[in-house]
Order: structure tokens, then C-alpha cells, then sequence
């Protein structure tokens, strides 16, 4: 057995959780447009631990896992969350959307273009269809490459075998290899013009 173990996340972890997010997208060109404050001001970072806080309190269908490196005494390096939606949900429940609290430093316009157009491929994809759905997953920079992530994915992909579910997901182009590897396919391509934003470009989303 190696040094890397999956656990649930705690809500005492959740500090160095959203520290791992925003490390792990730092370099993203779009993630630039959106949080152009590098790093991320203190209040950015308190409201995404308080909505993820508030998430993992009041939503039973998140489960949020976190892969800890037991020869670093236990240190976080990746963690993921995912939605176990067990059974058919109505269509009031599954377009719901919540207004995003981004915190001081946020580029909100573009951050809420970029959200829209995700939640929008999610309801048309899958709609209120019982499934799992890999919310987020993201690896601390120093410690990519070891197997967490996979280690993550898999715990999703077991847990939807089980229970007879298909597996739902967006990803960026640094991810892709893995996802395909752990047997996800391409349902629609999303392209992001970033020249409405910032730099030319876009950033493809899967």
C-alpha cells in the first residue's frame, strides 16, 4: 500500500481544499480572467470555503473526498467532489441556480458567463436523470502526476457501477487524458472565446 489514501473531507478541511483549487488553476488562462488578484484576496478565499462549507452541511447528495499523503503526515494534495443523485429529480430542482457570493477581487461578469454556460451543458446533458456527477477534482500542483486524481475518479466511477448509474463530468484540457483513461467520452465540446475577456484564445472544456 502506497502513501496515498482516500477519506471524506471534513469541514475542518476546507481551508486547504480551496487553497488546492486555486493553486491548481492558477496558471488557466481563463482562471486569470476571472480571479485577476493573484493570488486570490483573503475574502475570495473565506467565501468559497463558506460555500463549500454550506454545501457539504445541507446537500446529502455531496460527498467530498480528499487524498492525503501519509509520509507528509497526513497533507492534503487532492481532493474531489462529487454528486450522487440516486434517483430522478424534478425539473425544479435540477435548474435551480443559486446566485454566486465570488468575493472582492472577482471578475463576477466573466466568472458568471463561464458558470452559465457549464450549468447549461449540465441541464442539457443530463438533466434531472439519476447519475454521478464528478462536480470538481483538483490536484496541488507540487503533487501532480502520483495517481490521486485517479485515485479520486475512481472512487466515483465504483461507487455509479454499484449502483447501475452513468458518470457526468466537465473537464479542462489539462484533465482530459485522465478522464478518458478512467473510460469517460466526449458528449459536447465547449469552446470559450477569451477574446471578449482578456487575451486571445480559447479554453476548451469537456
Amino acid at each position: 500500500m502506497g502513501p496515498l489514501v482516500v477519506l471524506p473531507a471534513t469541514p475542518e478541511d476546507l481551508p486547504a481544499i480551496i487553497t488546492i483549487q486555486f493553486a491548481a488553476f492558477s496558471h488557466e488562462p481563463f482562471n486569470r480572467i476571472k480571479f485577476p488578484v493573484q493570488p486570490p484576496t483573503a475574502d475570495t478565499h473565506s467565501r468559497a470555503v463558506e460555500r463549500m462549507r454550506k454545501d457539504m452541511l445541507h446537500d446529502p447528495s455531496i460527498h467530498i473526498l480528499k487524498v492525503v499523503d501519509t509520509s507528509l503526515g497526513g497533507e492534503i494534495i487532492s481532493f474531489a467532489k462529487w454528486h450522487i443523485f440516486r434517483h430522478e429529480r424534478p425539473e425544479s430542482e435540477w435548474r435551480r441556480e443559486e446566485a454566486r457570493d465570488w468575493g472582492e477581487g472577482v471578475n463576477i461578469a466573466a466568472a458568471d458567463a463561464f458558470m452559465g454556460k457549464i450549468f447549461d451543458a449540465r441541464r442539457r446533458v443530463m438533466a434531472g436523470r439519476a447519475h454521478c456527477l464528478l462536480n470538481l477534482l483538483d490536484t496541488h500542483p507540487d503533487h501532480q502526476r502520483r495517481g490521486a486524481g485517479a485515485m479520486l475518479v475512481r472512487w466515483g466511477t465504483e461507487m455509479a457501477d454499484a449502483a447501475g448509474l452513468p458518470c457526468y463530468l466537465e473537464g479542462s484540457e489539462p484533465g482530459y487524458q485522465l478522464y478518458r483513461k478512467n473510460g469517460f467520452e466526449d458528449v459536447e465540446n465547449l469552446d470559450w472565446d477569451l477574446r471578449e475577456w482578456g487575451p486571445p484564445g480559447s479554453q476548451g472544456v469537456c
